[in-house]
């Protein structure tokens, strides 16, 4: 058989007549029909080598997209992420900055009471040095002298006052060191991108600290936070959800004019711990509802919003976590949003 035709082909031949026959002796119609038959293996076997590189540079292309799709993603979450740090930084320095101030003012009000306090205590270390060397009508003298000085300086009020300049200065840097210690848990959190063991009432505490000057102006929280397991998630992602929905909450009741409610509530059944943030603003008219988790869907002003948070929330719930997101609002009364992560990932 002709070494020209197609392995293949002469395979064929070979298993129909049992071997490969002679091609100057096969009849000429035959030849064609072989001719033709062997150009198409060969087309077709042209074809599959382009298709399998076709498939190796397609292969590429799409790992490459989904790379630059997963840094893209990355990137607009940390955007995000920042952008509402950003909006609270001065909120934050303002709840920081109160308490500070009001350290401050008990500390110089401390220095001033120790300034009479070591004026009375040198009195004292003198009349003690010098009691023996003093006739009785000296240490009457004496006596009166830091009498006077007492009454004069009214150390009854200073004994009363310092319990509650200390007091207060300890409350003050208790508020001081509760707030530092969330928002570093939050932005510590932020950063890791492994599962790990969440509380999610842990993570609720410190987001609604470090956000507490942006709501409560607008809204007073009601947290209703029941003992609920701990769940495998990434936990700064689930604190920027919680962030996210709070702020939106504070922002539509803002819109009504009224000092509003938040509640925040936690429970769990057999395969989900559950977070439920709900408001009782303006609410979300039906015909948008539908969207609000679309990317760059926004109801708010220009330049108030980028319309990512939510779409944001949505992915992280739904697309990292197997969670899930569910919206309840009747325009006027109010919004819920349910939040439900699974126990057993």
């Amino acid at each position: 058989m002709n070494d020209k035709y197609h392995i293949l082909l002469r395979k064929q031949i070979k298993k129909i007549i049992g071997y490969e026959s002679d091609y100057d002796l096969l009849p000429a119609q035959v030849k064609t029909i072989l001719d033709l038959v062997n150009k198409t293996y060969f087309q077709n076997e042209n074809e599959k080598i382009l298709l399998g590189r076709s498939i190796d540079i397609s292969s590429r292309e799409y790992k490459e997209s989904i790379e630059k799709i997963n840094k893209m993603q990355a990137q607009i979450l940390s955007n995000e992420k920042m952008a509402g740090i950003g909006q609270l930084s001065a909120g934050i320095a303002h709840e920081i900055n109160n308490p500070l101030s009001f350290v401050l003012g008990n500390m110089n009000m401390i220095k001033k009471y120790f300034v009479k306090i070591k004026a009375l205590y040198e009195l004292n270390k003198e009349l003690v040095e010098n009691y023996d060397k003093c006739s009785v009508e000296d240490l009457k003298n004496k006596v009166f002298e830091i009498s006077k000085y007492i009454k004069d300086n009214d150390f009854d009020y200073i004994a009363e006052d310092l319990d509650d300049v200390t007091n207060d200065g300890k409350e003050g840097i208790n508020r001081i060191a509760k707030i530092v210690k969330s928002l570093l848990n939050f932005a510590r959190k932020g950063y890791e991108e492994e599962f790990t063991r969440y509380d999610i009432n842990g993570g609720i505490r410190d987001t609604l600290t470090i956000a507490n000057n942006a709501i409560k102006y607008s809204a007073n929280v009601n947290e209703e936070l029941n003992d609920v397991p701990c769940v495998q998630v990434i936990a700064g992602q689930i604190n920027q959800v919680i962030l996210n929905l709070i702020i939106n909450a504070t922002h539509a009741i803002k819109s009504k004019g009224v000092l509003g409610n938040i509640t925040v509530k936690t429970y769990y059944d057999e395969k989900y711990v559950y977070c439920e943030i709900a408001d009782d603003g303006c609410g979300i008219s039906e015909k948008h509802i539908n969207k609000i988790f679309e990317p760059f869907f926004t109801t708010k002003q220009v330049g108030e919003g980028t319309g990512l948070g939510l779409s944001i929330a949505h992915d992280i719930i739904v697309g990292k976590h197997n969670g899930n997101i569910e919206v309840k609002s009747i325009v006027g009364e109010g919004t819920k949003f349910i939040i439900s992560l699974p126990i057993d990932r």
